[in-house]
């Protein structure tokens, strides 16, 4: 005891020390983040970081010993680890996911009642399915006497389970907020976004009036008695939740007359369902036992909360049942009816509803001596994850599941064709490059003497680059876009507008799904003789409008993962529900064969209008040996695409257009690899061996101009690039080509300096001896702790990304070395370029690039195109503008308004201007610069 005084003055000295080693460290973090390192002397930077440190591990001990003062709460939180590891889960799903805060926006604009209640209904089931797995938690603790048996005083025991359930509301309120603030409603209207966080905001006001309310009227767990007071104070609380909470809604929708008006029936559906779920708690859970209570008393409460527990559990698991079989009956329909945010939070509840029900299952079993007398649920519980795991293995062994789709009957039947072209019965009766390349070039060369006259035909070859739905829908909306401008062209839109030097399409993933909507939509026109937008021919972007997630998520949910324990019943994947959704939105027209989509013309001396229809080059990835694996309406040999497979070959019949959009976009996890059968491996995205599909296009370019390099008049390539990746506005990584300050070849702008070079050298074109450097973006650069673990998947993400860029400057340096100086004459009339133009010689790329680095890419100006000469160019994304562009989200589901900010697009991120000069080359006169200005007069 003597020593008493002296402890407790070294532990007040110790804990000064630490809050003295806390103030060092930010004050060291504070002169390190504005002073930069390379400024420092070496032994600085050193103490600096010894001083961090000191502050970091003070921090640990603070936070430490505030933890070991909250025991009880901590040990309650421990009970209730399985709805909580849940809950992040979603958190982190919905919040830090694009997808997640896209499904906001669709809720934001939602004009569909049903909807709205099955939303209701759904933040109810997952909610009741956290309070109730939490409970289930608290009680077993309280059984094994980790914590001590309820007296009824307890709120840290009774309302933690209630916090947890309350979290599904507050995370759908948080996922409104964080896509209505990016809308322009708020965003460009002052302190008006702080309205945007109304429905968080009115979640955590309910909870506090619910707590109130349960405390002052529901609650019987205490004998304190009621006073007037009390009745009066409870029954202000009850004014404020049902009619406070709804009238501050409708007043923020009446005063801020601009606010969509989903957002407002999004958070009334919202908040009321909160508040529905804790007043039913309150009133569910209004009386446990007291202290003082008799044997009797405690045996009857047992029993009733044995059968409350039975009830919720058997209740939640019967309607997870209920939901599953009517996704195994049709996946289509439930997610086309009920929208991907529904299906998410009932998913997200059904996890919970599923694991209970197995607990309680086994408990049972297990009290029963089923498993012998001296079995323990944990042990028990231990050997059925084990044997579960197993049957898994087994069972994925028996039968492998995801097996790419056939073409063999049924719904998959080509259309009737015109007598003089065939459709291609299998894989093997498709033309080679050449010969197809021959046949475009016959009907080409015919249109563009009648559209333009003279000079060479220009073979237009696209590459579309992966990012889910934004890719698709990007793509369909730049494709109609180009095809559009030419219908109204004097001389092009008695020839098939744009169409006749539109040879081959090369897509990735969502790029690729983006392409056969295009090629499906063409294939409507040609075949009903209609034109684009009528009601029987629709565009191909309208193909592409359809929550496309809801399905393929809930088949994952509610078949995918029970069908991996049981055998094989004739139960759809995730993937074909993905595929039949595709084929649903376009009304059936994506359920056609996929080479039916490309009309083969028997003879090219044939005369007669030719429906050319592009070739579609889908690119995949071969999962077991890393190789291209390409979906192509002609023979992908080995010579043309090096080092590559041939999807129809490996699976020797045709598929679906559907799957052949699929196997190209297989988006991770959300579907899964494809099974190619008789063990010939599995299919994976396009994404993961190159994201652009330029290199596909580049090779098939090659073999197409080896074939027509002798034709009189010669052919021009010209490339059209689209890409999805906003981050690629940096100046050092997006390609496209630039004009040389001396009019000689163009430039390929992720060659040229960063920065203003040195002295005059842009001006006088005198070579800059600086280094050029390609710079990093620091904010990209992962913390070292976390690079532990992220590192692999990172690389694999970002590789992709930059496979595909390189490709794409491939393509850019190609052009580029075939682009004449002014000194060069004009080729004649009918004439192909002269040899010395055309030439690939690496010797004439190196000076190309090397030229570049005497141009600044920020200043160097764009290329005009020439009718006569080749072009590339390069439809982007981006994040800044005036407007903002769209940010749209990766996935398989777009909102509304999303998809409407897509055509403003095409004028922003410069691609007003490459859209433009790409129609010059193509040899259209009318400028598309001019609709664009067009354009932001109307917004303005």
């Amino acid at each position: 005891m003597a020593n008493l005084p002296m402890r407790r003055i070294a532990e007040h000295s110790f804990w000064r020390l630490i809050w003295v080693m806390l103030a060092l460290g930010l004050v060291a973090e504070v002169v390190s983040c504005s002073v930069s390192r390379q400024d420092l002397p070496s032994w600085t930077d050193w103490t600096l970081g010894m001083c961090v440190w000191v502050g970091a591990l003070a921090l640990c001990a603070l936070l430490l010993k505030l933890v070991s003062n909250w025991s009880d709460l901590l040990r309650v939180i421990a009970a209730m680890w399985r709805p909580l590891v849940l809950v992040i889960a979603a958190a982190y799903l919905l919040f830090s996911n694009d997808q997640g805060r896209e499904l906001g926006v669709s809720l934001m604009e939602e004009h569909s009642g049903w909807r709205l209640f099955f939303l209701f209904l759904a933040l109810i089931y997952w909610a009741t399915n956290n309070w109730h797995t939490a409970r289930l938690g608290l009680r077993a603790a309280v059984n094994r006497q980790e914590l001590p048996a309820p007296s009824g005083n307890e709120k840290w025991l009774f309302w933690p389970p209630r916090l947890l359930g309350v979290c599904a509301h507050l995370f759908a309120a948080v996922n409104l907020s964080l896509a209505a603030q990016n809308q322009p409603a708020f965003a460009s209207s002052g302190l008006l976004w702080l309205v945007a966080w109304t429905a968080p905001l009115i979640i955590i006001i309910a909870t506090g009036l619910a707590w109130h309310f349960d405390r002052l009227v529901v609650s019987q767990r205490t004998s304190r008695e009621r006073t007037t007071l009390t009745w009066v104070a409870g029954a202000i609380v009850a004014l404020l939740l049902l009619a406070g909470i709804p009238g501050s809604i409708v007043g923020i929708a009446f005063f801020v007359g601009s606010l969509p008006p989903g957002f407002s029936w999004g958070t009334f559906s919202i908040s009321a369902s909160a508040v529905v779920f804790l007043i039913g708690v309150s009133w569910l859970r209004r009386r446990p036992l007291v202290a003082g209570s008799t044997e009797a008393e405690r045996a009857a409460d047992d029993k009733r909360e044995n059968l409350e527990i039975f009830v919720f559990t058997a209740g939640l698991i019967l309607i997870a049942f209920v939901f599953a079989c009517a996704t195994w009956i049709n996946a289509v329909a439930v997610g086309r009816s009920l929208g991907s945010m529904v299906v998410a939070y009932f998913a997200l509840g059904a996890i919970l509803a599923l694991v209970n029900a197995g607990e309680f299952a086994l408990a049972w079993m297990t009290e029963k001596g089923l498993f012998g007398h001296r079995a323990r649920p944990r042990v028990v519980g231990a050997f059925a994850v084990i044997f579960m795991i197993g049957l898994g293995v087994i069972n994925a062994w028996l039968h492998p599941f995801h097996r790419v789709r056939l073409c063999d009957g049924g719904d998959c039947v080509p259309p009737l064709l015109a007598a003089d072209y065939s459709t291609l019965k299998s894989p093997d009766e498709r033309p080679t490059v050449k010969a197809a390349a021959r046949v475009w070039y016959e009907q080409a060369k015919a249109a563009y003497g009648k559209a333009h006259g003279d000079g060479p035909v220009p073979m237009l070859i696209v590459a579309t680059a992966g990012g889910g739905i934004r890719a698709a829908y990007w793509t369909a909306e730049a494709l109609e876009k180009l095809a559009g401008d030419f219908t109204t062209e004097d001389g092009f839109k008695d020839e098939g507008g744009v169409r006749p030097y539109l040879f081959a399409i090369s897509g990735v993933s969502g790029g690729s799904v983006g392409a056969v909507a295009f090629e499906a939509a063409l294939a409507e026109r040609d075949e009903l003789q209609c034109h684009a937008g009528d009601p029987k021919c629709p565009l191909a972007t309208t193909f592409l409008t359809a929550d496309f997630l809801a399905p393929a998520l809930a088949n994952m949910v509610f078949v995918d993962a029970p069908s991996s324990f049981l055998p094989d019943f004739g139960q759809v994947d995730r993937g074909t529900a993905l595929e039949r959704s595709f084929e649903d939105a376009s009304d059936g027209r994506l359920a056609r064969p996929f080479l039916s989509l490309f009309p083969f013309k028997k003879d090219p001396a044939v005369e007669g209008k030719a429906p050319w229809r592009p070739i579609l080059l889908l690119n995949a990835t071969h999962e077991e040996t890393g190789k291209r694996i390409i979906t192509g309406h002609v023979l992908i040999e080995r010579n043309v695409f090096i080092d590559s497979l041939d999807t129809l070959h490996v699976l020797t019949k045709d598929v679906r257009a559907s799957t052949a959009a699929h196997n190209s976009a297989r988006f991770t996890y959300i579907s899964p690899a494809g099974n190619l059968g008789d063990h010939q491996g599995s299919v994976i995205d396009g994404g993961y061996f190159e994201n652009y599909g330029a290199l596909s296009a580049l090779e098939l370019a090659r073999a197409a101009r080896s074939e027509l390099g002798e034709e009189k008049p010669g052919i021009k390539l010209v490339f059209l690039m689209i890409s999805s990746d906003p981050g690629l506005e940096q100046a050092n990584e997006l390609v496209r080509i630039k004009e040389a300050k001396d009019h000689g070849p163009c430039l390929v702008s992720v060659a040229e300096r960063e920065g203003a070079p040195s002295g005059a050298a842009g001006a006088s074109q005198k070579p800059d001896k600086s280094p050029n450097y390609l710079s990093l973006n620091e904010e990209e650069v992962q913390n070292a702790l976390l690079n532990e673990f992220l590192a692999p998947f990172q690389g694999i993400k970002n590789v992709r990304e930059a496979h595909g860029n390189r490709a794409a400057a491939e393509i850019a340096v190609q052009i580029c070395t075939e682009y004449p100086s002014m000194s060069t004459p004009a080729p004649a009339p009918n004439t192909a370029l002269p040899s010395s133009v055309a030439s690939q010689s690496l010797q004439k790329q190196g000076d190309i690039l090397d030229k570049a680095k005497n141009e600044s890419v920020d200043q160097s100006p764009y290329v005009e195109a020439r009718d006569k000469l080749p072009y590339f160019a390069h439809l982007a994304m981006c994040t800044k503008g005036d407007p903002p562009p769209v940010q749209a989200p990766l996935g398989w589901v777009l909102s509304t308004p999303t998809q409407a900010a897509f055509q403003d697009l095409l004028c922003q991120c410069g691609n007003g201007t490459e859209l433009e000069q790409l129609e010059i080359a193509l040899g259209k006169t009318n400028k598309s610069l001019q609709a664009c200005s067009s354009n932001a007069r109307k917004r303005s």
